[in-house]
């Protein structure tokens, strides 16, 4: 699975950096953005499709190119209700 240290905020659009203390929304399973407060919870039903439209693609690349597994459990509920 990938990592990333950095990550940019969906609503602000500003970076910030993650650290293993950071915790993730139990329901969407982003983190909350230290700058604005957001997590993809506060993202409308659209924005809230392309950014999981993103993960996938993003962690199916790194499966194809590098054998990496994501677990896209952590999204589930939030994309299960957007379908």
């Amino acid at each position: 699975m990938c990592s990333p240290k950095k990550i940019k905020c969906f609503k602000c659009f500003e970076w910030f950096g993650k650290s293993d203390d950071d915790k993730e929304c139990e329901k969407c399973g982003d983190f909350e953005c230290p700058k604005c407060g957001a997590c993809m919870c506060d993202l409308n039903d659209n924005e809230k499709k392309v950014v999981l439209a993103m993960i996938h693609t993003y962690e199916n690349f790194l499966k194809e190119k590098l054998g990496q597994d994501y677990d896209f459990e952590k999204h589930r509920e939030i994309e299960e209700e957007l379908n």
